[in-house]
């Protein structure tokens, strides 16, 4: 006969032994779910070596049987670099006729520019310089590395009574001059010497700009006969508008033979001027057939043993010829500003216009010079 508490001890056990049972059963299952998880596939090396080995043209073409051991394993036996892995040609195994492009590197280079420079921008970076067009138009155009550029200091510049100077130290090293011609009627040289002027530029002819007809400036003879009695020293120019080559050559013979009997120190000087409120033979030009024009006129002066030069506006002279191809021509620059725009190296300046001076009645254009020709 079983007493009371025994029969209540066995049954507890017996709960307790099924509770085990059962965790126990979890645990194996947990296990096997892990350890499945964690067996390599039977194809999965096969793909994956299929998807990443690809020999380079060095190398010998390794194969990898089904089962092979592990990826690491391979790649260490194998020496696989990330650059032979062929990716892109089991895609296109497993898509046939799709072509595969594999990506490729930005190429480096210079950033593109955020945003367009302001005008402030412009006017400021010192490689920039605004011109004006005829129509009205204006544009920046860069200021070439190509040329030399002028190296004037204009804070050594004095002005008395609208006469402007150069100076290095205490020396005055610029000479001053006039344009003339027959519209500013009768002039008295002797005058002009004693009221500061050390040379002058004559106007010697003109061509037409409308029927091309070549001629002598009036007071021409007269006025470079008058300025070497008086002692000054001469320049002259001719008013081109010629339209080819052969023109400016014939256009440079009728000048310079007037010249022949003369002292010509300063230069003889091309000049072509655009005809303001009219159209003029000219305007059919473009900056090529200027340039040569103005290089067929300056030649001929410079084989005639004179200094050679050619006179233009800021704008005339950085957008009516190439600038480059007459980068080493004497520049005679005409410009009506406190301090030149023009950037490139200028051997003369005018700098005023309608200027009273003793000795013409009429009015004169101040001509600066940094070169004493007479020097050269």
């Amino acid at each position: 006969m079983r007493l009371p508490d025994e029969q209540e001890e066995r049954g507890s056990g017996a709960a307790v032994m099924g509770s085990i049972a059962v965790v126990s059963v979890l645990i194996l299952i947990i296990l096997a779910v892990v350890f499945m998880s964690n067996s390599p596939k039977k194809n999965s090396g096969r793909k994956n070596l299929q998807a990443e080995a690809s020999p380079t043209p060095a190398e010998e073409t390794v194969e990898f049987a089904e089962g092979a051991g592990d990826i690491e394993s391979l790649y260490r036996e194998n020496k696989l670099r990330s650059e032979d892995l062929g990716f892109w040609d089991l895609y296109e195994d497993r898509f046939p006729g799709t072509e595969v492009v594999a990506p490729t590197e930005e190429p480096e280079g210079e950033p593109s520019p955020s945003h367009e420079p302001t005008e402030e921008e412009l006017a400021g970076d010192g490689k920039h310089i605004l011109v004006s067009y005829r129509d009205g138009t204006q544009e920046w155009l860069e200021i070439s590395e190509e040329i030399p550029l002028h190296d004037y200091d204009f804070t050594r510049m004095k002005s008395v009574n609208g006469k402007m100077a150069y100076y290095e130290g205490n020396k005055r090293i610029s000479r001053l001059g006039v344009e003339l011609s027959e519209e500013n009627g009768e002039v008295n040289f002797e005058a002009l010497k004693e009221a500061g002027i050390d040379f002058v530029m004559l106007r010697a002819g003109t061509r037409g700009y409308e029927t091309g007809l070549l001629t002598l400036d009036e007071s021409f003879t007269s006025n470079l006969e008058k300025a070497e009695k008086a002692g000054l020293d001469i320049g002259v120019y001719f008013s081109s508008q010629a339209v080819t080559e052969q023109e400016a050559v014939q256009e440079a013979e009728r000048m310079l033979a007037s010249l022949a009997s003369h002292r010509i120190a300063y230069p003889v000087a091309f000049r072509m001027d655009s005809v303001e409120n009219d159209t003029s033979r000219t305007d059919i030009l473009d900056k090529e057939e200027r340039t040569k024009i103005a290089d067929a006129f300056l030649g001929e002066v410079e084989r005639a043993g004179y200094s050679a030069a050619i006179y233009g506006s800021k704008e005339w002279l950085l957008t009516q010829i190439q600038d480059r191809e007459l980068k080493d021509r004497d520049i005679w620059l005409s410009e009506q500003e406190p301090i030149p725009e023009y950037p490139y190296q200028f051997k003369m300046w005018e700098y005023a216009v309608g200027e009273k001076i003793a000795g013409v009645s009429g009015v004169v254009n101040y001509t600066i010079s940094f070169v004493d020709y007479t020097r050269r």
